[in-house]
């Protein structure tokens, strides 16, 4: 093992003069990867166009494969690529510039995984749900599929959406076909690498039905949310139009009043029970 370490550091020590090619956001990104025949692979992300990245590991080392990032060379963007790779091997990444030998070099590293966060409901009318959710750490090659449950246990695919690709995003979708009573919504988080993960599960429901209320709804500065017994003890957090939490509070009492002072427009009031369930309403501040 201590020859192998000292082989990759003297590579990394030979190719360390023409790191400066490297983009300042290249990355590699090793994880599992069930359609390589060795079981891992590698996201290169963030490459310069056109470059064929060697891809060294072993003892001694050697090339293991080359990738090439789509687009020309000098052409100024970047790319993305994938590839297969052995698991529990160290690797060492250089990309060579086409009729050169300069290229860049970076030691991988594990799984970003995605985080989700600000997941939240908002019913419009009795029809129809406003699913919003924002992402952080995330990579191309994500595919967000919105999911639907009258019983919280078995889902169904509603809706697929691709990920941005940037670092972090708000995305939203309206389900224009929800039914009457309790609907349970959750995200399937699928990565480039067939790993899925889920977001927590929230419910939205009639709020008649429900018990949960909002008054005065409009609202100018103040007004009182009323929460069912057996979701306390609760958190109460409330969002803006742009998914940024403004309010956040812990509580035991049913009845809860609020003095935020906020600003006029629309606001999303989610309730997260004790049970870990999540309902939310609109509020609007006038």
């Amino acid at each position: 093992m201590k020859k192998l370490f000292l082989i990759i550091l003297a590579a990394i020590v030979i190719l360390q003069p023409v790191k400066s090619q490297c983009p300042p956001n290249a990355a590699a990104i090793l994880s599992t990867y069930i359609i390589c025949p060795e079981g891992c692979g590698v996201l290169l992300q963030g490459w310069p166009e056109g470059v064929i990245v060697n891809i060294y590991g072993g003892s001694p080392i050697r090339v293991i494969t080359s990738v090439t990032i789509p687009g020309v060379y000098g052409g100024g963007g970047t790319g993305n690529a994938f590839g297969c790779v052995p698991c529990n091997v160290p690797l060492i990444f250089a990309s060579a510039i086409p009729g050169a030998n300069n290229g860049c070099v970076i030691v991988t590293a594990g799984t970003l995984p995605v985080k989700l966060s600000n997941f939240s409901l908002s019913a419009i009318g009795n029809r129809a749900c406003l699913v919003k959710w924002t992402t952080y750490n995330e990579n191309a090659g994500i595919i967000y599929t919105i999911q639907r449950s009258k019983n919280s246990r078995n889902f169904a695919d509603i809706a697929i959406l691709n990920s941005n690709g940037k670092n972090s995003n708000t995305y939203s979708y309206t389900d224009k076909t929800l039914e009457p009573g309790t609907q349970y919504f959750r995200i399937k988080i699928t990565d480039v690498t067939g790993i899925v993960s889920y977001s927590e599960t929230a419910l939205i429901k009639n709020q008649t039905d429900l018990g949960l209320s909002i008054y005065p709804n409009p609202a100018e500065n103040d007004f009182k949310i009323t929460i069912p017994a057996q979701y306390l003890p609760a958190t109460i957090t409330i969002y803006n139009a742009e998914g940024k939490a403004v309010h956040s509070s812990t509580t035991l009492q049913s009845a809860v009043s609020i003095n935020g002072r906020f600003t006029k427009g629309i606001y999303a009031v989610r309730v997260t029970g004790n049970n870990r369930v999540s309902i939310t309403q609109t509020l609007l501040v006038k």
